[in-house]
């Protein structure tokens, strides 16, 4: 018994150090995928990511993305108004991106003309 935790410790070290051992170079016929904004390399089921510091190239779990939860509980939320505005979210999104497109028109006092076109925009859909 007092054997098997430096036997569980070492196989646990010693698999971690196989599945971040260095590659100077990725297998023949990786693709470069774009996930998450990070840029990964795949090749077969495994994904790699290169790090700049060392220059190398390490496997990496493949990345999870949750699209299919979020969006669910996105479509659900549309469905709903605001209750402070009796908006949608759809409206009140439109209104947002109304304001930050005046807004950039003028850089130097944007946040200005986003609070008053966004609240224009809040109080004409509300009448």
């Amino acid at each position: 018994m007092r054997y098997l935790l430096p036997v569980v410790l070492f196989c646990t070290v010693a698999g971690f150090a196989q599945a971040q051992q260095p590659m100077d170079q990725l297998p023949a016929g990786s693709a470069e995928v774009q996930i998450l904004g990070k840029t990964y390399w795949k090749s077969g089921d495994n994904f790699y990511q290169f790090n700049e510091s060392t220059g190398m190239f390490y496997q990496v779990p493949e990345p999870q993305v949750q699209a299919h939860r979020d969006q669910a509980a996105h479509m659900y939320q549309r469905s709903q108004t605001v209750p402070a505005t009796n908006l949608t979210p759809d409206q009140i999104e439109g209104c947002r991106n109304s304001a930050a497109d005046k807004s950039n028109e003028v850089p130097n006092r944007g946040s200005n003309v986003y609070i008053q076109e966004y609240n224009k925009c809040v109080t004409d859909l509300q009448q």
